[in-house]
């Protein structure tokens, strides 16, 4: 029996712009004592009228865009109507018949993915369940909300991450959201079934959509646990997909399981209908061209750029770009028009020492740490020998932390590479007399020098010439 996860993401985004979707609110929720931010628009109180954010409508349509959507140039904000506490109106307004963008895709390690529509929705209230009361706090309430919709591309776990960050990066890359999934301004539901092959014949389990998960590690969690339980049940009861069966499930942290909700909503259920407080949005040929031009440069295109420009591996270009406020420090540490050679020696000091720096101490790089000439002079020390690469990623280190050149470091903490060869001889002489047992290793096996010359280089703390160390240890032992 081969099994085939169908998922699909539904990724929704809280963009920060200063006001609410609808009102003058300020959209500042988290940490905020509850229901200070809120007015008669986003409470939902008779006679209220909503003004759409002109902001929020523009970077839905940059994140359509981005993601090689087309834009509908007529759109409109409609009702969905469904009663739950945290909807005070007792409709959401969002879109369905026309959303801002439509028919996208991304790539991820080669494999495309549709995206359906990006389109524009209010966030709903906060709801606490405390001692079997609910309450709510509606400071989230009309907070403006995209929704990405993708198409049941997803066939695994793995793939749904590599989605999820995807999307998480280009948002971030756009400066729409800080897309932080702990606050809430991040949040996914999958949609899952799983296509069975077996004798020959095709079998399709019934959809389940997966509600109330925290976060994005519940979500793979979930994932997990749903098509399990999918496959044992079909082995069960043989139910395949039809349109009565849809279901809505939620997940259960503590039991880290999904459990039955309800019958799973079609469109139908929320009656849409145009919201009749909001004209139609217009789009014109010539907003939609300055959107795309102010569009800046996304991840995909700064690594194929940092690949054949600075000649980085697929790898440290991966790595690189993966928050933009790295790339930007690393392209301010390189200067402009970098030799290749530079710009490896740099991104290697920035994915090595420098990140398992911050890595250590949990905190992010500090532009104003970064000066270009520290790792100019570095690159400089050590094409000339003066500085060893061990020692270089020593110095940046402790340069980022103090501000103090590297080279001033060096002289203070003798660092600077000694390439004298009598000084050299000297410690080699002195290696050789103290390990006799690898001497002979080495009479008998000549790739075993690599011992000798590392405990050269621990006699000299770091600062003997390797490459002289090396030629010195094979003329004495020869």
């Amino acid at each position: 029996m081969k099994i085939t996860p169908i998922i699909g993401l539904e990724v929704h985004v809280e963009l920060k712009t200063k006001s609410k979707m609808f009102c003058a609110c300020s959209a500042k929720h988290f940490h905020i004592p509850p229901n200070s931010h809120t007015c008669p628009v986003c409470l939902g109180l008779p006679g209220a009228l909503p003004v759409p954010n002109k902001t929020a409508c523009l970077w839905c349509l940059k994140l359509g865009l981005a993601l090689n959507c087309k834009v509908n140039k007529h759109s409109f904000f409609e009702r969905k109507n469904y009663f739950y506490p945290d909807l005070p109106k007792g409709y959401q307004i969002s879109q369905y018949q026309k959303p801002f963008t439509v028919n996208g895709f991304i790539k991820i390690n080669g494999q495309k993915i549709r995206i359906n529509r990006v389109h524009m929705e209010e966030d709903t209230a906060k709801s606490q369940h405390i001692d079997g009361s609910t309450l709510l706090d509606f400071n989230r309430s009309g907070v403006p909300l995209v929704e990405i919709v993708s198409e049941p591309d997803i066939h695994s776990v793995d793939l749904v991450k590599s989605y999820f960050q995807k999307i998480q990066q280009i948002v971030r890359y756009l400066g729409i959201s800080n897309a932080d999934v702990e606050k809430g301004e991040m949040r996914c539901e999958p949609t899952v079934n799983l296509k069975i092959e077996q004798d020959a014949k095709t079998f399709y389990t019934p959809l389940v959509e997966i509600k109330n998960i925290a976060s994005f590690t519940g979500v793979l969690q979930a994932l997990e646990y749903e098509i399990k339980r999918q496959a044992e049940e079909f082995k069960k009861s043989r139910q395949v997909k039809n349109n009565a069966n849809k279901t809505t499930r939620g997940w259960n942290t503590d039991k880290q399981s999904t459990f039955l909700q309800r019958q799973k909503e079609g469109s139908a259920d929320y009656r849409y209908f145009p919201e009749p407080d909001i004209p139609p949005i217009e789009w014109s040929d010539k907003e939609i061209k300055e959107l795309k031009l102010s569009l800046p440069e996304l991840p995909d295109q700064k690594i194929e750029r940092y690949k054949k420009d600075f000649g980085l591996s697929d790898y440290n270009a991966i790595r690189l770009c993966e928050d933009l406020k790295f790339a930007s420090v690393y392209e301010k540490a390189i200067g402009e028009n970098p030799s290749q050679s530079f710009a490896k020696f740099v991104a290697n000091l920035f994915l090595g020492p420098l990140n398992k720096r911050l890595n250590e101490t949990e905190k992010q790089l500090d532009p104003n740490k970064i000066h270009h000439n520290f790792f100019s002079d570095l690159f400089d020390s050590v094409q000339k020998s003066a500085i060893s690469s061990t020692v270089a990623k020593q110095l940046i280190v402790e340069s980022y932390q103090t501000g103090e050149s590297p080279l001033i470091i060096a002289k203070q903490k003798n660092l600077l590479q000694v390439s004298d060869t009598v000084e050299i001889e000297k410690l080699v002489r002195q290696v050789i007399k103290d390990n006799p047992k690898a001497v002979e290793d080495y009479k008998n096996n000549p790739n075993t020098i690599g011992f000798l010359i590392g405990q050269v280089m621990q006699e000299s703390c770091g600062t003997a010439n390797p490459q002289l160390v090396k030629q010195t240890l094979e003329k004495l032992l020869n």
